[in-house]
Formats: C-alpha cells, structure tokens, sequence
C-alpha cells in the first residue's frame, strides 16, 4: 500500500508541515511499559509516522486491560499474547512502515542503560515510582529527552524532561513516596478517558520536541481531569543545583539491583525476578507441572493455574505468581513448582 497522502493532514498542520513530518519519520522513540499509558502512546506515535519504534513491557494481555487499552484484542487477552508482542501486531496492522522492535522483560537498572541505546525519546509507561526513578537517573547519565505520564482515576499528567534544561523528575520529587502513600489503579480505580488524556499530553509533547528539537521556553506539567472535565498547565520552577541527580551527578537508583520480588499495580499478583536469564524448557516444565494444574504453553510463556494461584513463567525466567499480594509466598511458590 502507497504511503502517499497518510500524512497529509498532519502536514497541513503549519508547526510540522512536511520538514517537520521527515523529523518525525526519522525519529526512535523507545516506549517502556505498554499499558494504559504506553499502549495508546505507542499507537498514536505509529499513526503519526515514527519512524522506529522499541517497545518494552514485562506482562501479558489481560481482559481488564481492553477497557483502555486500545491496541490489544479479546484473542490477545486469551491466548496470553504478551503487551510488547501483541503492540508490534496492533502497529503492524495500521502503520506498516514503521518499525518495531518488541521487548518482553522486566525495565531496572540492570538493563535500563541498554535499552536507551540508538534512541532520541524515551516515552515512559510505567506503573510504579521506582521504574520511574530508575529512568530518570538512567536519562540524565545518558543526556536523553523523556516524557513523564501518569493516570490513575480520571486523572491524567505529561511532562517533558529534558536533562541540563529543564528540571528532572528529583528536582521535582527528591524521594520515592511512602509505601501505599500514593493512589494506584488497584486502590482508586481508572476510566479509560483518563488513559487516552495522559497518553494524548505525552505523545503531543513528543511530536513537538521531535519537529522543533527543543523544550518550550518554560518548563511545565499539563494536569487534565477526565471526569470533572478541566485542564492545568502549571510552569515548574527552575532546575534544582542541589538536586542530587541532575545537580549533584549521582544515579543512586541506578546504583540499585533490582528487587527479587515486585508486587504489580493493579494485580492482585507478585512479579519474582529470574536468577538466570537463560530460557526454561518449557515442554519439560510442562510435563512437570501438569500433576499440579492445569497447564497452558506458546511460544512465549507458560501458564499454571494451580487454584488459588497462577504461575506464569516468561522467555527470560521470570514468573509471576497470580492470587498474592504476599512477597515471601510467590517466591516460595516459584522455588517449589519451578526450583529456582
């Protein structure tokens, strides 16, 4: 199919126009985290002519995700795709000419600084405050641009980082929140306007830093609410020289290994990190958990369901263990049933 006229109406648009448009073709933008956040951001950066696209995410496609993900599908959800597997088939289907490089794993400081290798944007989808810490450090050693999102209930914030010129996400935040001080999607709930608001604010930042190459004049963070229908724009203050990352040099986050287990936002589920990165059999694996439940398998992962728990285990050996809040509980179900 001809590409001819696919952005015409985005080139009509005086801010881009067609130099602007070949900025953008030429652009790599990496996505990390393709849920509500970064599904629809990885959507509309394809329609918009991004010319690569890497796409990073740990988990799997899940029925509740649909209410706000846009590019996954109920067969998605029932065959277990994996999100940045399932993304690279959704942007496929609609913008052909870009190019995507899907990644299944876990994003912490021990491959953080590989990941951002050969790109100019980093767009952030995360679901929790440490991942975004760990980038932050990771973007300001590296002098790279990212786009800060966050959505919970109906509301939805961007903001652009860009390190020497604007203030880092420490200026702002010097510390991670107190455990269960912030609101999550498991605690308050989401509505999928929400999701698409804050996706919306972080790719039309993108699009304006990759056609004019620079932050606006003032630094700022866009606030929308999908429910009581309001929008925020509020100019930040200038770059902190005591901050301790982009004042000071110091990647502390960086500096940590990732935790052995992870409880995930919006799951009633723990995530255990593989001590090896070695793919499991999984045919073997199968046959030795088949007396436990029942078992399911594909190309990418295999599924226990032992009830009250489901044990999913990945390419890369991690496991996540479904049915638990409880740290020490998954980590004793992955060691029985896997023997790791």
């Amino acid at each position: 199919m001809s590409s001819q006229g696919r952005y015409s109406r985005q080139e009509l648009f005086q801010p881009i126009g067609r130099e602007g448009q070949e900025r953008i073709r030429a652009a790599r933008v990496l996505v990390i985290g393709c849920g509500g956040l970064g599904s629809n951001c990885a959507s509309l950066l394809a329609r918009a002519g991004v010319g690569s696209l890497r796409i990073v995410d740990r988990d799997l496609v899940e029925l509740s995700n649909l209410q706000r993900q846009a590019l996954f599908t109920e067969a998605d959800a029932r065959d277990g795709v994996p999100k940045a597997m399932a993304a690279a088939r959704g942007i496929a289907a609609v913008n052909s000419e870009v190019r995507v490089e899907p990644v299944v794993a876990d994003v912490d400081s021990s491959n953080i600084l590989r990941l951002l290798d050969d790109v100019d944007l980093v767009v952030d989808g995360f679901d929790n405050f440490e991942g975004r810490y760990v980038l932050n450090d990771a973007c300001v050693k590296r002098g790279l641009p990212w786009i800060y999102g966050a959505c919970v209930g109906s509301t939805a914030m961007a903001q652009l980082i860009v390190p020497g010129k604007t203030p880092c996400l420490r200026c702002l935040h010097r510390d991670l929140p107190e455990p269960g001080a912030a609101q999550t999607c498991d605690t308050a709930g989401i509505i999928g306007p929400a999701a698409s608001l804050a996706s919306t604010l972080q790719v039309a930042l993108a699009l304006r830093f990759l056609v004019e190459g620079a932050p606006p004049p003032e630094a700022a963070v866009f606030c929308a609410d999908a429910w009581d229908l309001h929008l925020g724009r509020f100019v930040l203050p200038a770059r902190a020289p005591d901050c301790p990352c982009c004042g000071q040099g110091r990647f502390e986050f960086l500096e940590l290994s990732g935790r052995s287990a992870t409880a995930l936002c919006g799951h009633d589920a723990v995530q255990v990190r593989a001590l090896s990165g070695r793919r499991p059999d999984f045919s073997a694996l199968a046959e030795r958990l088949r007396p436990i439940g029942t078992v399911r398998v594909n190309e990418y992962l295999l599924r226990l369901t032992a009830p009250p728990y489901e044990l999913t285990v990945f390419e890369d050996g991690r496991a996540i263990v479904k049915g638990t809040h409880d740290e020490a509980v998954a980590r004793s179900l992955v060691s029985r049933w896997i023997g790791v």
